[in-house]
C-alpha cells in the first residue's frame, strides 16, 4: 500500500508473558508463524481469520479503538489452535497486542476480569 501511513505494533507485558509461555512449548516454528502474522497485521489489521471481539465486563474503549481476535492454527489439537487478541486504533495507526493463548489454555477466551484488567492497563499507558 504505497503512500499509506504505516501501522506500528506495541506489545503489552501480558502479551510478552503469554507469548513466551507458548513459544517455550511450541518452539521455533511457532515463533516464526507469529512473526509472520504480526508482519501481515501491519498491512491488513482485519484479516479474514479475525473478528471484532466483544469487550469484557463494563469496560469502554475510547471511540477510536476496536478489539479483535485472530484465529491461527499451528498444529493439531487444542494446543495448536492459537488466538491472538489485539486493539486497533485506526486514527493513530497503532496495534496493541493484548494476549496470545491456545485453545487448550482457554477454550473460549481468558476470564473477563483478567481481560478487562489487561486492556485497562494497556489504555492507561
Amino acid at each position: 500500500m504505497t503512500g499509506s501511513t504505516p501501522f506500528s505494533i506495541e506489545k503489552s507485558d501480558n502479551f510478552q508473558r503469554s507469548f513466551k509461555k507458548l513459544a517455550k512449548f511450541h518452539g521455533t516454528g511457532f515463533v516464526e508463524l507469529v512473526a509472520q502474522v504480526l508482519e501481515d497485521l501491519l498491512e491488513n489489521q482485519y484479516p479474514q481469520n479475525s473478528r471484532q471481539e466483544p469487550l469484557p465486563g463494563k469496560i469502554r474503549l475510547p471511540e477510536e479503538w476496536t478489539f479483535h481476535k485472530l484465529e491461527l492454527r499451528f498444529s493439531k489439537g487444542a494446543s495448536g489452535q492459537i488466538r491472538l487478541m489485539y486493539l486497533v486504533n485506526a486514527n493513530t495507526y497503532t496495534i496493541k497486542l493484548v494476549w496470545i493463548y491456545s485453545h487448550e489454555q482457554f477454550t473460549k477466551r481468558p476470564a473477563d476480569a483478567d481481560l478487562k484488567s489487561v486492556i485497562q492497563e494497556i489504555l492507561d499507558c
